[in-house]
């Protein structure tokens, strides 16, 4: 019989609302609190910038979940800059520091003086750098939740770009973000990594810092396979387009990797789905049998019409939730080692690997000729997440991870 424990009184702070679930990242928040508060209370302090920032509110209160609001007026013109100006000059990262606003600082101490929460829960570094302003008379337990490794991302940046003045700036954000993990990590009762290789890479940026993993994980009542057959030489790509690491991949797939298979497999085609698609993405609508969507309300008609399911990252950090998502519907999945990284996955048996694009090209065109292997493919990796990546199991170990 399961031990009745306590409920947490839990103080959980994200940059973002997790609605539209339009990013890995918001599906972490929005799975993890949706699971907390079926046993605990929940309070989300955000920042809000839009009305469709309201309208995520509204589905958040209607869950059972206490919403704080703070306005943010925060846009690409740096109106605050004064106050980015000072907070990158202490040592933040830019992509830190402009998240850095004195009504939510205020707003977090408010809170802390006239309740009492268990836990203060901190999406990010984005949120996490408010901790080194608060008082430890709180007396609650402080995590940080890394979805990845921020420095890497800049570093693997810096790796493949050849323009030497962003390569310049690449070096520049992998630095301060090396520094300012290496200072604040510590700070915290524990960081929360979502794989043991995100785990090691902090650690040697910050060996004092004290670590736990709690990974990412996919509905799998709401990612199931499709009855309906699937579509021959279909391939697909998810992801929000406006992150530089899928705008990479599906840019890098195009130039190298695509028309090897195409040339031998002429009526090939690629789907690129996901919001916000940038020029360059756009300009891939150009190619012969590749479709741009831009947002989508619902991917999984995409991925369930897929023959193949590809990942053809080369830089990112923490694990993707596209390949959970993937598995989960049981499709076969081609992927980089980068793409696939943190995930417990076995090349040939719920996956293949490949991270040269020729090699790429003939996994996918082995899968495509082969659908007694897809379906061998696409079982095991059902099975997989079914095993380790149920999100209702995950936030169970985020709550011990609290306790």
């Amino acid at each position: 019989m399961e031990e009745k424990t306590n409920p947490l009184n839990i103080l959980f702070i994200s940059a973002t609302i997790p609605y539209p679930t339009i990013d890995g990242g918001r599906i972490r928040v929005q799975s993890l609190i949706n699971n907390l508060c079926q046993s605990n209370k929940v309070t989300f302090l955000t920042f809000i910038a839009s009305s469709k920032d309201e309208d995520g509110i509204d589905k958040l209160r209607n869950s059972g979940i206490e919403v704080i609001g703070v306005k943010w007026n925060y846009n690409k013109r740096l109106s605050n800059f004064p106050v980015l100006l000072y907070q990158i000059i202490n040592g933040k990262p830019l992509t830190v520091a402009k998240y850095y606003s004195p009504k939510m600082l205020k707003e977090i101490k408010i809170l802390l003086n006239e309740r009492h929460f268990d836990v203060i829960h901190f999406e990010m570094l984005h949120t996490g750098q408010y901790l080194l302003s608060l008082s430890k008379s709180h007396h609650a337990k402080t995590i940080l939740d890394q979805q990845n490794i921020d420095s890497l991302i800049w570093q693997r940046l810096l790796e493949t770009e050849h323009n030497p003045i962003k390569k310049l700036a690449y070096y520049w954000q992998y630095r301060s973000f090396s520094n300012f993990e290496r200072k604040i990590c510590p700070d915290f009762d524990t960081c929360v990594c979502v794989s043991e290789e995100d785990r090691k890479r902090l650690f040697q940026i910050c060996p004092k810092a004290n670590t736990d993993i709690a990974p990412n994980g996919v509905d799998l009542e709401y990612f199931v396979p499709s009855e309906k057959e699937e579509k021959d030489n279909i391939l697909v790509f998810t992801g929000s387009m406006d992150w530089q690491p899928n705008e990479d991949a599906v840019l890098f797939f195009c130039e190298h990797i695509f028309p090897l298979i195409k040339a031998e497999i002429p009526e090939i085609e690629f789907y690129i789905v996901g919001s916000k698609p940038t020029e360059k993405v756009m300009k891939l609508n150009n190619i012969e049998g590749v479709i741009v969507t831009g947002f989508v309300d619902d991917v999984r008609s995409y991925i369930s019409n897929s023959t193949v399911y590809i990942v053809p990252l080369r830089i990112g950090g923490g694990t993707r939730l596209k390949i959970l998502q993937a598995f989960a519907m049981s499709k076969a999945v081609v992927s980089t080692s980068i793409g696939c990284e943190g995930i417990d996955v076995n090349d040939g048996q719920n996956i293949l690997i490949s991270d040269e694009p020729r090699q790429f090209a003939e996994n996918v065109i082995k899968l495509l000729k082969d659908k007694q292997l897809r379906c061998k493919l696409g079982e095991n990796g059902r099975k997989l997440v079914q095993q380790k990546y149920d999100w209702k199991a995950i936030a169970k170990k985020l709550e011990s991870i609290y306790r």
